[in-house]
């Protein structure tokens, strides 16, 4: 009995990370005001129905998306902020992370991106999700991983928060404006850039 549980228990994992995953597909292609919940039962090659089951509507496999996405970023940000060892390292570690992050998750930056471009403020309070909170975490996360890295002499000897700016805006530009080719340029490129932008070598 406990076997078939765990195996039910499986099979509603894997059909909720399918509506996802052909959601976010859709969201980012055509944007999430573009798209019904029989588009997304149809990627997903199941019911409109068995959608249904697991969100009570399109707007709840919105925030179903946007919560995986931010709790990622936030994940991978945290992670690097804590990890013990020297601030380079630790900072080599979040580029390779937030690159892979960025290949693989790209449309989850697509669909935010184009949120933002609906005015998206109230949109996403509606839905439970204050980005000005989210961001600020993002941010502490970032300056203080930065103001080790300043202390230990690897980036400029600048206010950690300024470098943070910089640091998210250049991804964010990349994703914005090259979100289809970006990818494409070597990792250890995106390492150089974005040292560089921070001083490293500077001192």
């Amino acid at each position: 009995m406990a076997r078939g549980k765990e195996i039910s228990q499986q099979m509603r994992e894997q059909s909720r990370a399918q509506i996802l995953d052909a959601a976010r597909k859709l969201f980012a292609e055509r944007g999430y005001f573009n798209c019904k919940v029989s588009d997304i039962a149809k990627e997903a090659n199941m019911s409109q129905g068995n959608v249904y089951w697991y969100f009570s509507s399109k707007e709840d496999v919105l925030k179903a998306v946007l919560s995986e996405g931010f709790g990622r970023i936030e994940s991978l940000l945290a992670d690097a902020a804590s990890r013990p060892g020297d601030a380079l390292s630790s900072l080599g570690t979040l580029l390779d992370q937030y690159f892979l992050y960025a290949q693989e998750q790209g449309e989850f930056q697509a669909i935010f991106l184009s949120l933002i471009g609906h005015g998206s403020g109230p949109f996403m309070q509606q839905l439970g999700f204050d980005t000005v909170e989210i961001g600020t975490r993002y941010h502490q996360h970032l300056s203080g991983l930065l103001e080790r890295a300043r202390l230990e002499g690897v980036v400029a000897d600048e206010d950690p928060n300024i470098l943070a700016m910089y640091y998210f805006s250049f991804f964010n530009g990349l994703l914005l404006t090259y979100r289809d080719i970006w990818t494409v340029i070597p990792r250890d490129q995106i390492h150089r850039a974005v040292l560089r932008m921070l001083g490293y070598g500077c001192q």
